[in-house]
């Protein structure tokens, strides 16, 4: 399966990204990130043109990446600044990505250096909202990035999977719609009335028993998904001023075609400031799509046995509307991307 590559991907935290190399592979195609003496994100081919040693086992010297097996030392910029064995010829490289700080996040553009346009990088407006409290996390998932798609506009699956984020005896009624809006494919959940769970009881100390959910969440490509979770009490008109508010950023990076980096980040508007409140939340987020999602993603990726998912005919249902529409964006842009 190709990738689009002409697009802006999560690389990595800003807040865990330091000097220290770090390797990861995005789209198949393996990368060294660190940062340089003044602070700087870099990320280079992890690959030496050498001898194919990977760069980030090696150190860094100033601002450039040592070779582990023969001392080449690349630069920035990809060039190399130092060989051991003769002159540090500039025909010597390796290819260095276009990256941007932007939301706390460290993008990094996988497409033709010239068309690595900032302006094209996804607006995540809740990250820079002060009323809001975030907490970080990563997890790395045995599936295809597009199943985690899926797995995302699929709200309706929560009431099955995740206790911690749904009363599984709930039997309120929901409703669940889905429309394009411009470039992006919005999915909609909405309850009037459900029961309190455990995370709605962890963020409002005097809940009541039966509250009212609407949980929107827009996709754009190829991989960025952002959601707004808002709680009230049960029949609750103006959800855009709900009492709890609670964004997610969802953010995908394919690794292989059966592999993905997951970068989420999750925002509340109660209890801010608070350690405890703040670890449990990332706890209790994490742990759902670690112990939940991921094992049923990695399970149906298994499955699958390197198929496509369409070309398996699965069954359709209507709250597939979604995912099957953003599927379609992505074969889109791919056909466009190749032609």
């Amino acid at each position: 399966m190709p990738f689009i590559h002409e697009s802006w991907y999560p690389a990595s935290w800003s807040s865990s990204l330091g000097a220290e190399p770090v390797a990861r592979t995005f789209l198949g195609e393996e990368v060294v990130l660190y940062r340089d003496s003044q602070g700087t994100a870099v990320a280079l081919s992890n690959i030496c043109p050498h001898r194919l040693a990977a760069l980030a086992k090696g150190k860094l010297h100033g601002d450039a990446i040592a070779c582990p097996y023969h001392g080449l030392r690349f630069g920035p910029d990809g060039r190399c600044v130092h060989n051991p064995h003769g002159p540090a010829a500039g025909a010597i490289r390796v290819r260095s990505y276009s990256l941007v700080e932007r939301h706390g996040m460290v993008w990094i553009w996988m497409g033709q250096a010239e068309n690595a346009d900032p302006a094209k990088i996804p607006v995540l407006s809740a990250r820079e909202d002060a009323q809001f409290d975030w907490v970080e996390g990563y997890l790395h998932v045995e599936g295809n990035y597009q199943l985690v798609i899926d797995n995302l506009l699929d709200l309706t699956h929560v009431e099955f999977l995740h206790p911690f984020l749904a009363d599984p005896s709930d039997t309120f009624p929901t409703e669940v719609t889905c429309h394009e809006e411009g470039e992006q494919v919005v999915s909609q959940y909405n309850r009037p009335q459900c029961k309190r769970t455990p995370l709605v009881a962890g963020l409002w100390n005097d809940a009541p028993e039966v509250i009212s959910l609407l949980s929107v969440m827009r996709w754009q490509a190829p991989a960025n998904l952002v959601q707004r979770n808002c709680f009230d009490v049960a029949q609750h008109a103006d959800m855009a001023n709900a009492h709890v508010q609670v964004p997610f950023c969802h953010l995908l990076t394919p690794e292989t075609e059966t592999t993905t980096h997951y970068f989420w980040a999750g925002g509340r508007n109660q209890l801010q400031g608070v350690p405890a409140v703040s670890e449990g939340f990332r706890l209790g987020v994490e742990g759902a799509f670690k112990n939940e999602d991921e094992p049923m993603i990695a399970d149906i990726q298994g499955r699958m046995k390197g198929r496509e998912l369409f070309d398996m005919k699965p069954l359709l249902l209507p709250i597939d509307k979604s995912a099957v529409l953003a599927r379609r964006r992505v074969s889109a842009l791919l056909k466009a991307e190749l032609a």
